[in-house]
């Protein structure tokens, strides 16, 4: 079997990075689900559809430059977290019809995460034909004449692209339902994009905040593990028992894109499937915390207060007691180093992890020279 030192030290330091990940992602989905994120960044892809929301002009020459327009952008983003119908009229409209204001889980959640296609080009039919005052013979023509007058004050560029959608579908009312449909998973597809970073981003905060937490030092684990034999295979045989029970837990997390069977809404999948409720997920999150707490029993980094007597007067220092965790500024680089791993993800780690078991368990190579020579002879 292949056991030397820095497959042990590499295994060691992916365990770790596995574990916090699995962690981070946890915290990352009870605040989604706190602030309803997915909803949010459902009504930020439909606000982007149905009205005009290009700020950049609002800067003048400034809105020119990707980093103005940025924290502008965040502003925005914050006015809209408390008022997400601010200067969006019809997007409140659109909410408001009953096929998408039922689909909402309660008073607390009134919008809902995921909107079907079918859903989404009902509820714009609906709106479209019950905003004509007077009564037309067929559907054809009352949303004709919704567009052409625009009865529902939509803004020029949501106007034009529905007459052309509807144009494109020959005033077909089938034919312009697909036609919105498919205008409709395409900004999805891109809003699960957004989620993506945001969740990237989202992770990256908390990778930050969970190594000064928890004291995550990446550069004093590896030394550690280099050292010492004992911790080394300590925290192997700790990684080996746990991380089987990771699998379910991970089990969504590999899959990417997956698409929802309510909705067209494509989902990075930071849920994780058999969490279904927020017990459920403080459960989780309680294993992974003892797990955690175990990882730094073992490798023996933690704070703590000492008494100290030298010099002839006792005084007690709280800090770092290890010895490899004396230089602040290394600790700090050991904990970016743990924020940046944490951000790629727990099922980046988990591959990882199970190749490198799967090469550290490999038996070695045949030694074929012995009958080579032999056969010389």
């Amino acid at each position: 079997m292949f056991s030397n030192l820095a497959i042990d030290v590499a295994l060691g330091l992916i365990f770790i990075y596995l574990l916090y990940s699995l962690l981070a992602s946890v915290v990352q989905e009870l605040v989604a689900r706190i602030f309803n994120s997915r909803a949010r960044l459902l009504t930020k892809g439909l606000r982007r559809m149905l009205e005009d929301d290009d700020h950049s002009k609002d800067l003048g020459w400034f809105g020119k430059f990707t980093f103005f327009n940025w924290f502008y952008e965040l502003g925005w983003s914050v006015v809209y977290f408390f008022e997400p119908f601010r200067k969006s009229p019809f997007l409140k409209k659109f909410y408001s019809t009953p096929s998408i204001r039922n689909l909402g889980e309660n008073s607390a959640t009134s919008r809902p995460a995921y909107i079907s296609p079918q859903i989404f080009s009902q509820a714009m039919v609906h709106l479209l034909r019950s905003s004509v005052p007077e009564h037309k013979a067929t559907d054809a023509l009352a949303i004709k004449a919704a567009l052409t007058h625009n009865y529902l004050q939509l803004v020029p560029g949501t106007r034009e692209h529905l007459l052309q959608l509807f144009e494109d579908a020959g005033h077909n009312m089938a034919a312009f339902r697909i036609n919105m449909e498919t205008w409709f998973n395409e900004t999805m597809t891109r809003a699960s994009g957004w989620y993506r970073k945001q969740t990237q981003t989202w992770l990256l905060c908390m990778g930050m905040a969970i190594a000064a937490l928890f004291n995550v030092d990446s550069i004093a684990i590896a030394r550690i593990l280099m050292k010492d034999k004992n911790v080394r295979s300590q925290l192997v045989q700790l990684a080996s028992s746990r991380a089987p029970g990771y699998t379910a837990i991970t089990d969504t997390l590999i899959r990417k894109n997956v698409l929802h069977k309510d909705s067209a809404f494509f989902r990075a999948n930071t849920s994780v499937r058999i969490l279904v409720s927020d017990t459920s997920l403080l459960g989780v999150y309680g294993m992974l915390r003892s797990d955690a707490g175990d990882a730094a029993n073992v490798l023996g980094i933690k704070r703590a207060c000492v008494t100290d007597s030298t010099g002839g007067h006792i005084a007690l220092r709280c800090g770092y007691t290890h010895p490899f965790q004396q230089n602040g500024w290394l600790i700090f680089a050991g904990w970016c180093i743990t924020a940046l791993a944490i951000s790629l993800g727990a099922p980046f780690w988990f591959d990882l992890l199970g190749k490198v078991v799967k090469f550290r368990n490999a038996p070695p190579p045949a030694d074929t020279s012995g009958t080579n020579t032999a056969a010389t002879h």
